[in-house]
């Protein structure tokens, strides 16, 4: 398993895969997606970064950089 991998890869890659519909879905046909179970995402993340202390405060860290980047948006649920 690669383990060169930036998060949004990881991320697509598991939004591609029925398999992970229980913790990460396609809201929309926009891009658009929510974390579902975001403590096992991140736990995921972990493992396949060789990360075991790897939480979803850490993963949200990394989110947080995505936004200021512009790399993905944050769609706020009103």
């Amino acid at each position: 398993m690669e383990t060169n991998i930036t998060l949004w890869q990881f991320l697509l890659e598991l939004l591609l895969n029925n398999q992970y519909k229980d913790i990460i879905t396609w809201t929309n046909n926009d891009g658009e997606f929510k974390l579902v179970n975001a403590e096992e995402v991140a736990k995921l993340w972990g493992l396949r970064k060789n990360k075991h202390n790897m939480n979803y405060d850490k993963l949200s860290r990394a989110l947080r950089y995505y936004y200021d980047k512009n790399i993905i948006k944050k769609v706020l649920v009103i």
